[in-house]
Protein backbone atom coordinates (compact mmCIF):
# COMPACT_ATOMS: atom_id res chain seq x y z
CA UNK A 1 0.00 0.00 0.00
CA UNK A 2 1.59 3.29 -1.04
CA UNK A 3 1.90 6.05 1.82
CA UNK A 4 0.85 9.45 1.68
CA UNK A 5 3.57 11.65 1.84
CA UNK A 6 3.79 15.03 3.43
CA UNK A 7 6.51 17.84 2.62
CA UNK A 8 6.58 20.51 5.21
CA UNK A 9 8.78 23.80 5.28
CA UNK A 10 8.51 25.20 8.60
CA UNK A 11 9.02 29.56 8.58
CA UNK A 12 9.85 32.13 11.06
CA UNK A 13 12.39 32.21 13.97
CA UNK A 14 13.66 29.56 16.24
CA UNK A 15 10.47 28.77 18.20
CA UNK A 16 8.20 29.34 15.47
CA UNK A 17 10.08 26.58 13.37
CA UNK A 18 10.03 24.24 16.61
CA UNK A 19 6.31 25.01 16.55
CA UNK A 20 5.20 24.21 13.35
CA UNK A 21 7.21 21.05 13.00
CA UNK A 22 5.86 19.87 16.40
CA UNK A 23 2.40 19.98 14.48
CA UNK A 24 3.72 18.35 11.03
CA UNK A 25 4.52 15.81 13.18
CA UNK A 26 1.70 15.24 14.90
CA UNK A 27 -0.53 15.46 11.54
CA UNK A 28 1.84 12.72 9.52
CA UNK A 29 1.37 10.41 12.52
CA UNK A 30 -2.57 10.61 12.46
CA UNK A 31 -2.54 10.36 8.49
CA UNK A 32 -0.04 7.17 8.91
CA UNK A 33 1.75 9.29 6.16
CA UNK A 34 6.18 9.50 6.39
CA UNK A 35 6.90 13.05 6.51
CA UNK A 36 10.24 15.26 4.60
CA UNK A 37 10.59 18.48 6.47
CA UNK A 38 13.29 20.77 3.85
CA UNK A 39 14.79 23.24 6.71
CA UNK A 40 15.72 26.50 4.99
CA UNK A 41 18.24 29.07 6.45
CA UNK A 42 17.26 32.70 5.87
CA UNK A 43 17.54 35.63 8.35
CA UNK A 44 15.02 34.67 10.56
CA UNK A 45 16.76 31.57 11.84
CA UNK A 46 20.36 31.62 9.65
CA UNK A 47 21.53 27.84 10.89
CA UNK A 48 21.52 24.43 9.92
CA UNK A 49 19.22 21.93 12.05
CA UNK A 50 21.75 19.75 12.59
CA UNK A 51 23.58 22.69 14.17
CA UNK A 52 20.99 23.01 16.73
CA UNK A 53 19.34 19.90 17.00
CA UNK A 54 20.11 16.22 17.31
CA UNK A 55 18.64 13.86 14.41
CA UNK A 56 14.74 12.82 14.80
CA UNK A 57 14.82 9.26 16.37
CA UNK A 58 10.90 9.26 14.43
CA UNK A 59 10.01 6.70 11.88
CA UNK A 60 9.12 8.00 8.24
CA UNK A 61 10.37 11.80 9.14
CA UNK A 62 13.59 13.10 7.59
CA UNK A 63 14.97 16.40 7.76
CA UNK A 64 17.22 17.86 4.83
CA UNK A 65 19.43 21.19 4.46
CA UNK A 66 17.50 22.97 1.50
CA UNK A 67 20.67 22.77 -1.48
CA UNK A 68 20.70 24.80 -4.67
CA UNK A 69 17.55 23.31 -6.68
CA UNK A 70 15.40 23.56 -3.09
CA UNK A 71 15.02 27.23 -3.57
CA UNK A 72 13.21 26.43 -6.62
CA UNK A 73 11.38 23.46 -5.87
CA UNK A 74 10.45 23.54 -2.77
CA UNK A 75 10.77 27.52 -1.19
CA UNK A 76 7.69 29.30 -0.40
CA UNK A 77 6.40 31.37 -3.10
CA UNK A 78 6.70 34.83 -2.43
CA UNK A 79 7.83 38.31 -4.13
CA UNK A 80 11.30 37.90 -3.25
CA UNK A 81 11.63 34.93 -5.28
CA UNK A 82 8.74 36.23 -8.08
CA UNK A 83 6.29 33.23 -7.11
CA UNK A 84 8.58 31.06 -9.45
CA UNK A 85 8.83 28.00 -6.97
CA UNK A 86 5.06 27.97 -7.31
CA UNK A 87 5.25 26.80 -11.12
CA UNK A 88 7.26 23.56 -9.80
CA UNK A 89 5.16 22.87 -7.04
CA UNK A 90 2.00 22.55 -9.13
CA UNK A 91 2.83 19.32 -10.98
CA UNK A 92 4.62 17.76 -8.19
CA UNK A 93 1.80 18.04 -5.50
CA UNK A 94 -1.68 17.16 -4.86
CA UNK A 95 -2.65 20.19 -2.79
CA UNK A 96 -0.72 23.00 -0.62
CA UNK A 97 -0.87 24.97 1.76
CA UNK A 98 1.67 28.00 2.52
CA UNK A 99 1.77 29.92 5.48
CA UNK A 100 -0.76 32.85 5.12
CA UNK A 101 -3.40 30.43 3.75
CA UNK A 102 -2.88 28.56 7.05
CA UNK A 103 -3.60 31.29 9.09
CA UNK A 104 -7.22 31.48 7.37
CA UNK A 105 -7.93 27.96 8.38
CA UNK A 106 -7.32 28.12 11.52
CA UNK A 107 -9.41 30.59 12.11
CA UNK A 108 -12.06 28.14 10.25
CA UNK A 109 -11.27 25.13 11.94
CA UNK A 110 -10.04 23.45 9.03
CA UNK A 111 -9.82 19.77 8.88
CA UNK A 112 -5.75 19.25 8.14
CA UNK A 113 -6.37 15.34 8.28
CA UNK A 114 -9.40 15.25 6.12
CA UNK A 115 -7.42 17.22 3.24
CA UNK A 116 -4.10 15.57 3.86
CA UNK A 117 -5.26 12.20 3.71
CA UNK A 118 -4.61 9.93 0.90
CA UNK A 119 -2.27 12.92 -1.03
CA UNK A 120 1.13 14.08 -1.84
CA UNK A 121 0.79 17.43 0.17
CA UNK A 122 3.09 21.06 0.93
CA UNK A 123 2.55 22.94 4.15
CA UNK A 124 4.89 25.79 5.10
CA UNK A 125 3.85 26.91 8.49
CA UNK A 126 5.44 29.14 11.37
CA UNK A 127 2.74 28.78 14.09
CA UNK A 128 0.72 25.33 15.33
CA UNK A 129 -2.02 24.05 12.82
CA UNK A 130 -2.50 20.99 13.89
CA UNK A 131 -3.22 19.86 17.62
CA UNK A 132 -1.56 17.53 19.91
CA UNK A 133 -3.02 14.24 20.99
CA UNK A 134 -1.53 15.08 24.29
CA UNK A 135 -0.82 18.38 25.43
CA UNK A 136 2.36 16.49 27.80
CA UNK A 137 4.45 15.95 24.61
CA UNK A 138 4.25 19.04 23.15
CA UNK A 139 8.16 20.10 21.74
CA UNK A 140 9.75 16.15 23.37
CA UNK A 141 10.64 15.09 19.52
CA UNK A 142 13.25 17.71 19.74
CA UNK A 143 16.78 17.61 21.79
CA UNK A 144 19.67 19.74 21.50
CA UNK A 145 22.49 18.68 19.64
CA UNK A 146 24.99 17.12 22.37
CA UNK A 147 27.56 19.33 22.92
CA UNK A 148 24.90 22.14 23.44
CA UNK A 149 23.14 20.10 25.80
CA UNK A 150 26.68 20.07 27.75
CA UNK A 151 26.57 23.62 28.09
CA UNK A 152 22.82 23.84 29.19
CA UNK A 153 23.90 21.63 31.83
CA UNK A 154 27.05 23.09 33.12
CA UNK A 155 24.89 26.82 33.23
CA UNK A 156 21.87 25.07 35.00
CA UNK A 157 24.22 24.38 37.67
CA UNK A 158 24.44 27.68 38.90
CA UNK A 159 20.66 27.72 38.98
CA UNK A 160 19.37 27.82 43.31
CA UNK A 161 16.22 25.69 44.43
CA UNK A 162 13.89 28.77 43.58
CA UNK A 163 15.19 30.21 39.84
CA UNK A 164 12.62 32.55 37.67
CA UNK A 165 13.22 32.86 33.77
CA UNK A 166 12.63 36.49 32.81
CA UNK A 167 12.91 36.64 29.24
CA UNK A 168 12.96 40.14 27.63
CA UNK A 169 12.21 40.04 23.85
CA UNK A 170 13.60 43.75 21.89
CA UNK A 171 15.21 44.43 18.90
CA UNK A 172 12.87 44.45 16.28
CA UNK A 173 9.73 43.10 18.07
CA UNK A 174 7.57 46.38 18.28
CA UNK A 175 4.47 44.78 20.14
CA UNK A 176 7.05 43.24 23.18
CA UNK A 177 8.33 46.79 23.20
CA UNK A 178 5.03 48.60 23.28
CA UNK A 179 3.00 46.53 25.87
CA UNK A 180 5.89 44.75 27.59
CA UNK A 181 8.25 47.54 29.03
CA UNK A 182 11.50 47.25 30.87
CA UNK A 183 9.92 48.38 34.12
CA UNK A 184 7.35 45.86 34.68
CA UNK A 185 9.77 42.96 34.88
CA UNK A 186 12.08 45.57 36.99
CA UNK A 187 8.92 45.82 39.74
CA UNK A 188 7.78 41.60 39.31
CA UNK A 189 11.54 40.73 39.84
CA UNK A 190 11.59 42.42 42.66
CA UNK A 191 8.32 41.43 44.16
CA UNK A 192 9.37 37.66 43.99
CA UNK A 193 12.44 38.76 45.59
CA UNK A 194 10.18 40.48 48.12
CA UNK A 195 8.45 36.99 48.58
CA UNK A 196 11.60 35.06 48.37
CA UNK A 197 14.34 36.18 49.33
CA UNK A 198 17.06 33.68 47.77
CA UNK A 199 15.43 33.70 44.45
CA UNK A 200 17.29 33.80 41.83
CA UNK A 201 17.04 34.79 37.99
CA UNK A 202 17.65 33.67 34.51
CA UNK A 203 17.87 36.41 32.22
CA UNK A 204 17.61 36.16 28.50
CA UNK A 205 17.07 39.03 26.37
CA UNK A 206 17.82 40.75 22.67
CA UNK A 207 18.45 44.01 24.97
CA UNK A 208 22.14 44.60 26.09
CA UNK A 209 20.50 47.79 27.24
CA UNK A 210 18.03 45.75 29.39
CA UNK A 211 20.81 43.04 30.48
CA UNK A 212 22.83 45.51 32.35
CA UNK A 213 20.23 47.44 34.04
CA UNK A 214 18.89 44.60 35.45
CA UNK A 215 21.75 42.96 36.58
CA UNK A 216 22.90 46.59 37.99
CA UNK A 217 20.12 46.69 39.98
CA UNK A 218 19.86 43.23 41.44
CA UNK A 219 23.25 42.18 41.15
CA UNK A 220 24.31 38.28 41.31
CA UNK A 221 21.02 37.09 41.47
CA UNK A 222 20.65 37.59 37.54
CA UNK A 223 21.94 34.96 35.48
CA UNK A 224 22.37 35.54 31.83
CA UNK A 225 24.11 34.78 28.89
CA UNK A 226 27.77 36.91 28.41
CA UNK A 227 27.17 36.89 24.36
CA UNK A 228 25.12 39.38 22.53
CA UNK A 229 22.06 37.61 20.84
CA UNK A 230 22.62 37.90 17.18
CA UNK A 231 20.10 35.24 14.88
CA UNK A 232 22.30 36.23 11.95
CA UNK A 233 25.40 34.05 12.97
CA UNK A 234 25.34 30.05 13.67
CA UNK A 235 27.02 31.13 16.86
CA UNK A 236 23.93 33.23 17.63
CA UNK A 237 21.27 30.72 17.35
CA UNK A 238 23.03 28.17 19.35
CA UNK A 239 23.08 30.46 21.73
CA UNK A 240 19.07 31.17 21.35
CA UNK A 241 18.61 27.52 21.78
CA UNK A 242 20.23 26.83 24.51
CA UNK A 243 18.67 30.05 26.62
CA UNK A 244 15.26 28.29 25.25
CA UNK A 245 16.25 25.15 27.36
CA UNK A 246 17.78 27.27 30.38
CA UNK A 247 14.59 29.33 30.62
CA UNK A 248 12.45 25.88 30.71
CA UNK A 249 14.49 24.45 33.41
CA UNK A 250 13.56 27.85 35.57
CA UNK A 251 10.60 27.53 37.79
CA UNK A 252 8.79 29.61 35.93
CA UNK A 253 9.02 31.91 33.34
CA UNK A 254 8.49 36.08 32.91
CA UNK A 255 7.63 36.44 29.17
CA UNK A 256 6.72 39.01 26.82
CA UNK A 257 3.43 40.02 24.94
CA UNK A 258 3.07 38.14 21.87
CA UNK A 259 6.57 36.03 22.00
CA UNK A 260 6.45 32.62 21.04
CA UNK A 261 9.80 32.26 22.70
CA UNK A 262 9.19 32.86 26.06
CA UNK A 263 5.68 30.78 25.81
CA UNK A 264 7.69 27.67 24.15
CA UNK A 265 10.22 27.44 26.99
CA UNK A 266 7.26 27.44 29.47
CA UNK A 267 5.59 24.63 27.48
CA UNK A 268 8.91 22.79 27.22
CA UNK A 269 9.36 22.95 31.38
CA UNK A 270 5.69 22.41 31.86
CA UNK A 271 6.14 25.27 33.84
CA UNK A 272 3.67 28.41 34.75
CA UNK A 273 3.77 31.27 31.79
CA UNK A 274 2.90 34.91 33.08
CA UNK A 275 3.40 37.66 30.37
CA UNK A 276 3.74 40.70 32.04
CA UNK A 277 2.10 43.46 29.37
CA UNK A 278 0.50 46.49 30.03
Amino acid sequence: MKRDRIWFVPVGGLANRMRAIDSAVALSRQCNSSLHIVWFKDQGLNCRFDQLFAPFELPGVTVSEASGPDYLLYDRPRRKNLFIPRLFQQPIFDRRLYEKKILQCLRQQFDFEEWARGHKVYIASFSYFYKLHNENERFAIFKPQPLLQQEIEARMAQFGPHTIGVHIRRTDHTIAIAQSPTYLFVNRIQEEIDRHADTKFYLATDSEEDKALISARFGDRVLYSPHRANRNSIEGMREALIELYLLSHTNQILGSAQSSYSETAAQIGHIPYERLKK
